[in-house]
């Protein structure tokens, strides 16, 4: 192991999880993303990559372990009340977490969502494929070496930038996440407990990048027990 985490397989990456329970923590994660920093995250750096937005073409989004899709859904929602042309690709490798997405993303024609795994998009749409690659809450469900593989793909697919957004992992988060869950179902009560103790602190998200060669890479602790980590892509690390 790289870092200190306890990998705990959460329940909801069961691929035969009953539907109701995949979507009682679809619901969760939905409120946590809106209220607790995973939509703000996603916008500003949307918001920071406007003075070089492309004039003649949409800007491509790849949104990597879309679950229920919701972040891209916000990402469209906040370009087209500024007049920006956006176009997004979600993946997941969950069927039921697709069949769920499918359900709310309806006719967006601007978001394709397909079953793939996060290391093989480099392969199905080549490198600098998009012009911002992201991955939010996704990245603790993988082992280290995953979150390596993953992030040098995110690397290679980046045009502009990559951005991953995860929880940080502390002795303060792991209280606050079972008091946030207090009378939430099981599943949503486990499944959140396991994410925050496979989360990950600054510095091993920074050496994680850095194993892998990302260049200009920046962490900042961002509100409700979340990190974002920044990077032009694959290079020298800045």
């Amino acid at each position: 192991m790289l870092t200190q985490r306890r990998f705990i397989p959460e329940r909801m990456d069961d691929p035969e999880i009953p539907r109701a329970e995949l979507e009682a923590s679809f619901d969760f994660i939905r409120l946590v993303n809106r209220r607790l920093g995973g939509v703000a995250v996603l916008r500003r750096e949307l918001d920071g990559l406007r003075p070089s937005w492309p004039r003649d073409r949409p800007l491509r989004l790849l949104d990597l372990g879309t679950g229920a899709a919701d972040l891209p859904l916000a990402a469209l929602a906040w370009a087209r009340r500024r007049g920006l042309a956006l176009e997004c690709v979600g993946l997941d490798n969950h069927r039921g977490a697709l069949d769920t997405a499918r359900a709310l993303v309806a006719d967006e024609p601007s978001l394709e969502l397909l079953e793939l795994d996060a290391a093989d998009a480099v392969e199905r749409f080549g490198a600098d494929s998009f012009d911002l690659v992201h991955a939010g809450m996704f990245l603790h469900h993988l082992r280290d070496i995953e979150v390596m593989t993953t992030l040098a793909a995110m690397g290679r697919l980046a045009r502009m930038r990559l951005v991953w957004n995860d929880l940080h992992r502390s002795r303060f988060n792991a209280a606050a996440i079972r008091v946030l869950t207090l009378g939430r179902h099981p599943t949503v009560r486990f499944d959140a407990a396991a994410s925050v103790a496979k989360g990950f602190t600054r510095g091993e998200a920074l050496d994680l990048a850095r194993r892998v060669g990302l260049a200009d890479v920046r962490v900042r602790l961002a509100f409700a027990g979340r990190f974002v980590l920044t990077a032009s892509g694959l290079g020298d690390v800045a």
